[in-house]
C-alpha cells in the first residue's frame, strides 16, 4: 500500500491529542489550583485522538487486504503482519510497566500486577484491573490495542472462511454486535468491548477505504464543510469525566469520520511538512511510551524552584517535544527493526508452509 500523507498526517494528529489529554491531566493533578475547570476539559477532549485512530485504522486494515484473494494464507499474513507490527512494543512497554511498578511503586497509581491479569494483557484479552475495577491491561493504553487485535481477528477469520466480500462481512459482523451490545446491554469486560459502539469506528474507515478504492472523491468546499462539521460535533459531544461513552462510536465516531473523508477523501493529495510525516509514522511510538516520558518531565518540571504557573508554561514546552523526539527514536531503532525481522520470520514460515502443501497434494 503506498503511504497516503493525510493519513500520516490524522495520525500524528491523533497521537498529539492523546499527549495533550494526559499532559492536561498531568497538571490538573499536580496544579489543580491554576484554572481548575480548564484541564479536566483538555483531558475530556483529547480523548477524541483515540476515535480518529480507529477510523483510521478501519481504512488502512481495508486498503491493506484490498485486491487480495480471501484464503488461509491470506488470512495469516495479514494477521502475522499485525502481530509483527503491533506486539513487539507494545509487549516491551507492558513488561516495562510491570517493572517499574514492582521496582519503583510510588511513581504508578495502578499497581495490580497478578500473572493471569499481565497474561491477559499481554494477549489482548479485555480485563478489569484486579485493583481499581477499572476495564483496562496493565498498561492503560492498551484497551485501544485489545480493540485493534480484535478487528485484526475478525478480518482475518473473514479471510479464511473466504469470503469474496470482506468489506460487507466485516460490516454486518460489527453491525451485528453493536446490536446485540444496544440490546442486551452485558456486564462481562470481554463481552462489553466487543459490543460496545465504539467498534463502528473502524467500520466507518473501511466504508471510506472502499469509498476510495472505488474513485469517489470530493471537492476543496466539501472537504472544508466535512472537516469542519467534524470538529463541531467533536466539540458538542464531550466525554464525561470517567471517559464512558455508551454511544461513544455515534457521538464521536461520526466527528472523526467526517474529519477523515475531508482530509483524506479530496481529490488532490497535498504536500505536509516532513516533519508531520514523520510523527505520524512514529505514532504507534508516540502513543505508547508518552506516558513514561510525561512521567519523567512531570518528575523534573515539578520540582523547579520557580513560579506554579511557569512550571505548566515549562512542562507543555519540554513534554511534547521529549515524547515526540523519544518515540521518532523508537520507531527507527525498535519498531522498524522488529518490524522487519517478524516480517522474515513470517515470510520463512509460510514458505516453509505452501511447500509442505505443495508435496502433500503431489505438486
Amino acid at each position: 500500500m503506498k503511504k497516503l500523507g493525510s493519513i500520516q498526517v490524522l495520525r500524528a494528529i491523533a497521537a498529539v491529542l492523546v499527549i495533550f489529554c494526559h499532559g492536561a491531566g498531568e497538571v490538573g493533578g499536580s496544579h489543580a489550583a491554576l484554572a481548575p475547570g480548564f484541564w479536566p476539559l483538555v483531558s475530556a477532549k483529547g480523548l477524541f485522538g483515540v476515535d480518529l485512530f480507529f477510523v483510521v485504522s478501519g481504512f488502512v486494515m481495508m486498503y491493506i487486504i484490498s485486491g487480495k484473494r480471501s484464503s488461509g494464507v491470506t488470512a495469516a499474513r495479514f494477521l502475522g503482519e499485525r502481530i509483527a507490527r503491533i506486539v513487539p512494543l507494545y509487549w516491551a512497554v507492558t513488561l516495562l510497566s510491570v517493572l517499574i511498578g514492582l521496582v519503583l511503586p510510588a511513581l504508578k497509581h495502578k499497581n495490580g500486577y497478578s500473572a493471569d491479569y499481565v497474561l491477559r494483557s499481554l494477549l489482548f484479552v479485555p480485563s478489569s484491573n484486579p485493583v481499581t475495577g477499572a476495564p483496562e491491561p496493565v498498561l492503560g493504553l492498551g484497551w485501544t490495542l485489545n480493540y485493534e487485535m480484535f478487528f485484526y481477528v475478525v478480518i482475518s477469520i473473514v479471510l479464511l472462511l473466504g469470503v469474496k466480500r470482506v468489506f460487507a462481512a466485516v460490516l454486518a459482523i460489527f453491525v451485528s454486535l453493536v446490536a446485540l451490545g444496544i440490546w442486551f446491554d452485558p456486564a462481562a469486560v470481554i463481552l462489553k468491548s466487543w459490543t460496545h459502539t465504539i467498534i463502528l469506528e473502524f467500520a466507518f474507515g473501511a466504508m471510506m477505504a472502499e469509498a476510495r478504492l472505488s474513485g469517489f472523491r470530493i471537492g476543496s468546499l466539501a472537504q472544508i464543510v466535512l472537516v469542519m462539521a467534524g470538529i463541531a460535533g467533536w466539540l458538542c459531544f464531550g466525554a464525561p469525566s470517567d471517559g464512558v461513552m455508551a454511544l461513544r462510536g455515534f457521538e464521536w465516531g461520526l466527528p472523526a469520520a467526517a474529519i477523515f473523508a475531508g482530509v483524506v477523501m479530496g481529490r488532490r493529495e497535498v504536500a505536509y511538512p516532513k516533519l508531520l510525516l514523520l510523527i505520524g509514522d512514529a505514532s504507534y511510538s508516540l502513543y505508547l511510551t508518552h506516558l513514561f516520558v510525561m512521567r519523567l518531565c512531570s518528575l523534573l518540571v515539578f520540582h523547579l524552584p520557580i513560579s506554579p504557573e511557569l512550571r505548566v508554561v515549562v512542562f507543555f514546552l519540554v513534554f511534547p517535544c521529549a515524547a515526540i523526539g523519544f518515540s521518532i527514536l523508537s520507531y527507527r531503532k525498535f519498531e522498524m527493526p522488529t518490524l522487519r525481522i517478524g516480517r522474515q520470520l513470517l515470510e520463512s514460515r509460510l514458505s516453509k508452509a505452501s511447500l509442505a502443501e505443495s508435496a502433500s497434494s503431489g505438486g
